[in-house]
């Protein structure tokens, strides 16, 4: 009963949304902007995403396109299939996000605490199920403890800590920097593509950006408190939820340091700046 409730919610939340739309299309009313979502993982982006699909169509609607549907080399075709859609969402590095910004893009990102992210990523990857989406590519990781994780000089575990925000935002993914002065300019490439963005959040705050968003994007706005604890959610057992929720310790962070210290002047940089309205 209560799943039949919840489909019947979801059918009329997208009956109005696009009732709205064409409403828009129909009257001079001024058409709303393609949202474009650059997800960093483990900033509480689930919670953005699942509100979007309630109201805005599911992906095989085409009205919703992930780019983490699309491998590096089918970058053509996201950008292809972005043109028509109302949301666009995924883990884009900004050149992926380049090839599909146009004038009537609104275009977002939400930040988060590098330390803590990188504790939220370790606990994610640990407590993943084996039957969830792409569990099978990071099996061996999930065997680590957060010293080897953190430790860990190999680069397909760095692609994951080592400091994915700035490189996410300076424009690929593939290049990690390898000395302070190389980390200090993908700081500087990464603030300056964020800067242009419609706007940055901030996960402590997720309540204020989310507002913001769904007012740009014509949607009601959410209630307070939507944010998804999916880490700590996965665990198995109330005493993994608590462990995966502490913050590192003074020696991880320490270990941690050289992975977030590009991610930690992009990140301060913003709080001093912030763009939402609280």
């Amino acid at each position: 009963m209560m799943r039949l409730l919840s489909k019947t919610r979801k059918f009329f939340r997208r009956l109005g949304y696009r009732i709205a739309r064409c409403r828009e299309d129909l009257t001079a009313q001024g058409k709303k902007p393609r949202v474009v979502f650059i997800h960093t993982p483990k900033t509480g982006g689930n919670s953005i995403n699942t509100y979007f699909k309630e109201y805005v169509g599911s992906k095989g609607s085409g009205r919703i396109v992930r780019y983490d549907d699309f491998t590096s080399h089918a970058v053509d075709k996201f950008a292809a299939c972005a043109q028509s859609a109302k949301f666009v969402t995924g883990h884009m590095p900004w050149t992926a996000f380049e090839r599909c910004r146009d004038g009537n893009t609104f275009a977002f990102t939400i930040l988060r605490d590098p330390y803590d992210r990188l504790r939220s990523l370790y606990y994610f990857i640990v407590n993943l199920p084996d039957k969830y989406e792409r569990a099978e590519e990071i099996n061996d990781i999930q065997k680590m403890s957060i010293r080897e994780f953190l430790s860990s000089p190999e680069r397909r575990v760095r692609f994951y800590t080592d400091n994915y925000i700035a490189r996410q935002f300076a424009g690929s993914l593939d290049v990690l920097a390898e000395t302070p002065a190389e980390r200090a300019r993908l700081a500087e490439s990464a603030i300056q593509n964020l800067s242009s963005l419609d706007l940055v959040g901030f996960n402590d705050n997720l309540d204020g950006a989310f507002t913001e968003i769904a007012r740009t994007a014509g949607l009601p706005a959410p209630c307070a408190g939507r944010k998804l604890n999916v880490t700590a959610n996965l665990a198995a057992s109330e005493e993994k939820r608590a462990e995966a929720s502490l913050p590192l310790n003074e020696e991880m962070r320490a270990l941690a340091k050289p992975l977030v210290e590009a991610d930690m002047m992009v990140y301060e940089y913003f709080l001093k700046t912030r763009k939402i309205t609280e």
